[in-house]
């Protein structure tokens, strides 16, 4: 089957950093809810999920828009903190950048759908050089006005944004809870991305540990006719 374009979650995509996420995270509900986050927690209620909903999760309780506005800048400043500390990982994740470079040249529509808000968004643009692939105007974020993963919304929005039908793209993503979104939108293929094998995502139509597993295949069955 031919696919028309392709849709990146970002964070654990094309970017491994949920290392850096689970840290700024762990700090933060070792502030405010005294307690340790276990690996099965960050897999259902953080991995994929928009940050307004994880300081709910955390919290308990749903706080004025203020200070959630408040809490959400305070974390993603610590997380891009460590983000630019280890400066060894700063970069897009193994074979990324080639992919993306062959997608370009064979004309692939493709976005970035992802649970960052404009903050992130706009300091990964900066850093990592996105528009040399992406129009910034085509990715979506989390904006606060629609539901986050695992809602199909994101994908749909994406699919609208490239002017294809759901189920002429590919997805690819890291998170359960963006697997289920993209499976909801009813997304053509779904590719997981598990660098660790950690077995997390056996609901995807297929799955690889970075962007050089991509098989010619695939690329091939993206180009535009």
């Amino acid at each position: 089957m031919s696919y028309k374009g392709i849709i990146f979650d970002f964070n654990g995509t094309l970017y491994f950093d949920s290392d850096k996420h689970e840290q700024a995270w762990r700090d933060f509900a070792a502030r405010f809810r005294h307690e340790t986050v276990s690996q099965d927690e960050f897999y259902q209620h953080f991995h994929g999920h928009p940050a307004r909903s994880i300081i709910e999760y955390l919290l308990g309780y749903q706080p004025d828009a203020q200070k959630l506005n408040a809490l959400i800048q305070e974390k993603e400043e610590a997380y891009r903190k460590l983000c630019i500390d280890d400066s060894q990982t700063f970069h897009l994740s193994p074979g990324a950048e080639m992919f993306l470079d062959k997608l370009k040249s064979a004309n692939v529509p493709m976005t970035i759908a992802t649970a960052l808000e404009i903050t992130n968004i706009s300091f990964f643009i900066n850093h990592f050089n996105l528009t040399k692939w992406f129009d910034p105007d085509k990715i979506v974020y989390d904006d606060g006005t629609f539901p986050g993963k695992p809602s199909p919304d994101i994908y749909r929005k994406a699919a609208d944004n490239l002017n294809r039908d759901p189920g002429e793209l590919i997805v690819v993503e890291d998170a359960p809870s963006g697997v289920q979104a993209a499976k909801s939108a009813h997304i053509g293929m779904v590719i997981g991305i598990d660098p660790q094998g950690l077995g997390k995502l056996n609901q995807a139509d297929r799955l690889i540990r970075d962007f050089n597993e991509f098989d010619s295949s695939l690329i091939g069955s993206l180009a535009v006719k």
